[in-house]
């Protein structure tokens, strides 16, 4: 009997059919999990690809995460800068030359409502969001603005706003003088007079040096009959400067001179003096022609220190109260390494005799206590929002645009009105008149405060840009990582029915060969 050798061997099939089980298991997996691999090596080719998509998204997700961060603090920025700038224009007109209204407390009504809004301004300034405050640069834990009457009336150990104020008004003003009735108790802004026969001489002080305090003498034009005028300020470096007016004779009737000063904060200011009798030129002051020369020069004198006297004690004091605040409230950085608020350093004799400026924070309200440093402020935050774009938006309180709405406030809410005091409405006017001109538009019709919301807007802008390019990149990267990890569960359901029927057919083809024995077989 001859036996036939056949191709269909047990263990072959055996292997095949594990191999069918194999498919069978992995198709119901992916069916289960709807991914195509548990493991990258599962991938492929794609494998490295896969790794790269991911690491994108993670990297987006990052960026995602820092804008939500940046969204939030620059609306609140937004929302500060509008308020801020609002206060700014109803500062403007509280600020009223022409609102002078005293109550019986000494303050006028626009100082109430200076303060009022000062106060807001300050409160705006010190915005927290989530623990960090807006306006401190760098130091975000610290609030960057103390509160106003810390401020204005300092402590024992450190001078507040009013304490600078009054010793550079003492510095500008000079020694008190005694000018008659109503002017008891005068000043003539550093400036001296004297008399020696009929010539009449009119001198900054004679103070070591040339300091920066009273006014200063800048030019004389006289219109006066025989008066000899003689000066030095037309000499380069002259010092002090002095004019002389030698009534040689006598002027006639309804002439004047004019005086031109220049102020603490670089206003001009100029003084008219007229021969009592008509005039076309109305001057502010007016002198008697005496008997001689000599009695009209005494005259003229008087006269003269009587008109230095109301200058002084109204648009000087103004001034000056303009610059002390100036001096207070920049604390920026300056180009000599310094910064923080600038004293009056005491002459010999006291304030009224000062000749120079000091630098000290020791002893002064440092009233802008977040980071100052010499970088743009924009810089002192930063949020990376994609690769390679970082915006900046940071803020310090005491850049120029927050600074001069505060120090002018300040200023104006620090004045002293009260009735004791002469010609206030005039210091009142010439003060407000200041203070309104610094808290208006600048030159280009933006102010300072709108010109940082303009920057805020930008970097919102540009953050709001990015989230939105992300948004889309993230959801490419979804589909094409889907497309590499996942599968089509209608397209492994056919295949894993497919896989089941050949299993199956296999599985009884192999039951029945195992089945088969000689005995059978014969």
């Amino acid at each position: 009997m001859t036996v036939f050798n056949s191709t269909y061997t047990l263990p072959p099939q055996y292997s095949y059919l594990t191999n069918l089980r194999s498919q069978f298991d992995e198709l119901q997996r992916q069916l289960a999990t709807e991914r195509r691999a548990d493991t990258y090596g599962g991938l492929g080719g794609k494998s490295g690809l896969d790794l790269t998509l991911k690491q994108q998204r993670s990297e987006i997700g990052v960026y995602k995460d820092t804008i939500d961060v940046v969204d939030l603090r620059l609306s609140v920025l937004d929302r500060t800068s509008t308020r801020l700038e609002d206060l700014r224009i109803d500062s403007k007109a509280a600020v009223d030359p022409n609102g002078f209204e005293l109550f019986a407390n000494g303050r006028t009504s626009s100082q109430t409502a200076a303060e009022i809004q000062l106060r807001d301004f300050l409160a705006q300034l010190n915005q927290n969001v989530g623990g960090r405050y807006l306006f401190s640069g760098r130091a975000s834990d610290k609030a960057p603005v103390p509160i106003l009457e810390r401020i204005l009336e300092g402590d024992a150990d450190e001078a507040g706003l009013k304490q600078v104020i009054a010793e550079y008004n003492a510095a500008d003003l000079g020694p008190a003088v005694n000018l008659g009735p109503g002017f008891e108790s005068a000043h003539l802004g550093r400036l001296e007079t004297d008399l020696t026969g009929s010539a009449v001489t009119l001198s900054e002080d004679t103070a070591p040096g040339v300091h920066p305090f009273g006014l200063k003498l800048t030019n004389v034009q006289s219109g006066l009959s025989n008066v000899d005028v003689t000066d030095n300020y037309s000499s380069p470096g002259a010092s002090p400067r002095s004019v002389e007016l030698d009534f040689t004779n006598q002027p006639e009737p309804g002439e004047t001179i004019r005086l031109f000063f220049t102020l603490p904060d670089g206003t001009e200011r100029e003084i008219r003096i007229g021969a009592e009798g008509e005039t076309q030129d109305n001057p502010e002051f007016t002198f008697q022609i005496g008997a001689d020369a000599d009695e009209t020069a005494l005259n003229f004198k008087a006269t003269l220190e009587r008109a230095i006297a109301t200058v002084a004690r109204t648009e000087l004091k103004a001034a000056s109260t303009v610059v002390a605040t100036e001096n207070f409230f920049d604390t920026a950085p300056r180009p000599d390494g310094s910064f923080g608020p600038r004293r009056v350093q005491p002459g010999l004799g006291g304030f009224e005799y000062a000749t120079t400026i000091a630098t000290d924070v020791n002893n002064t309200v440092n009233w802008y206590q977040g980071e100052n440093g010499p970088d743009s402020a924009r810089q002192t935050t930063s949020g990376t929002i994609d690769e390679n774009l970082r915006v900046d938006y940071g803020a310090r309180a005491n850049e120029r645009g927050y600074r001069e709405v505060v120090q002018s406030l300040a200023a104006f809410v620090a004045a002293d009105f009260s009735a004791q005091r002469p010609d206030n409405q005039d210091f009142y006017s010439a003060l407000a008149e200041r203070l309104n001109g610094a808290l208006s538009q600048g030159d280009d019709g933006i102010s300072g405060i709108r010109q940082n919301h303009i920057e805020f807007a930008a970097a919102q802008t540009a953050a709001k840009a990015a989230k939105d390019r992300h948004r889309i990149a993230d959801a490419t990267i979804d589909g094409v990582v889907a497309g590499i990890e996942g599968i089509s569960s209608e397209e492994v359901a056919a295949r894993l029915l497919r896989v089941q029927t050949v299993l199956q057919a296999s599985y009884q083809t192999t039951r029945i060969a195992a089945d088969l024995s000689l005995s059978n077989f014969l």
